[in-house]
């Protein structure tokens, strides 16, 4: 018993430890607007066209910097 939670006192403070070294991602999740522009063309497009509402938007994963760029503009 004093074996098994030794263990998983050890299992837990390697996996804490290895949280404390995470560094700010190379990407950001950004809406894809042009995913949204073909889908609702599409819709527009068919024969019994619906009412649209986004509840997940699609998404798409761009590089930091670009992001960083697009912000400064």
């Amino acid at each position: 018993m004093k074996k098994m939670i030794l263990s998983v006192c050890s299992a837990a403070l390697l996996g804490l430890s290895g949280c404390s070294s995470i560094t700010k991602p190379d990407y950001v999740w950004v809406m894809d607007y042009e995913q949204m522009r073909l889908v609702e063309a599409a819709n527009r497009n068919s024969a019994l066209p619906n009412q649209m509402h986004w509840v997940n938007p699609p998404m798409k994963r761009i590089p930091r910097a670009e992001y960083e760029r697009m912000q400064q503009q």
